[in-house]
């Protein structure tokens, strides 16, 4: 599984998976994937996803950490990913998460209106207007940053 290290990375990646596939037979059954960040502090990685990104937060004793922080599950009861308790600070500078949403304009101005600032990038791979990129594929992306520096893309479900 590659590991992407800058979203332009991702979308080149995505865009030669899809390239004269007609079948996909997996070799794997899964009952599905997630995402895992670091957070320095939990209490405020809690708030940024509750009040600013709209999704629930919930601790889970299976990410406690040898000090007894506990971390945290979120998501909006179908999907999630984990928080965990770190030391270091995410280096923000690939992709590390990505929520899917039915309309990325939408879930971008609902969560801007919430105070989520999103990133611009005016690269030859991708170049945003009002923080949303038009992808290679048609599709749209967008990234923003929580409140513990990992960076966090939002695609078409």
């Amino acid at each position: 599984m590659p590991i992407w290290t800058h979203r332009d990375d991702w979308a080149r990646s995505y865009r030669a998976s899809t390239v004269g596939r007609t079948s996909y037979h997996p070799v794997m059954k899964t009952s599905g994937i997630t995402a895992a960040l670091p957070a320095q502090d939990l209490g405020r990685a809690k708030a940024f996803y509750v009040e600013k990104v709209g999704l629930q937060a919930l601790e889970s004793h299976f990410l406690k950490a040898r000090d007894g922080q506990v971390g945290l599950t979120v998501g909006d009861g179908v999907s999630q990913l984990f928080v965990y308790p770190a030391r270091v600070r995410s280096s923000g500078e690939f992709t590390q998460a990505v929520i899917q949403v039915t309309d990325v304009r939408t879930a971008v101005e609902e969560m801007r209106g919430r105070g989520v600032e999103f990133e611009d990038y005016d690269t030859p791979e991708t170049r945003t207007e009002n923080g949303v990129a038009r992808m290679p594929g048609g599709g749209e992306a967008a990234w923003f940053k929580d409140s513990e520096g990992n960076l966090v893309g939002v695609v078409p479900a």
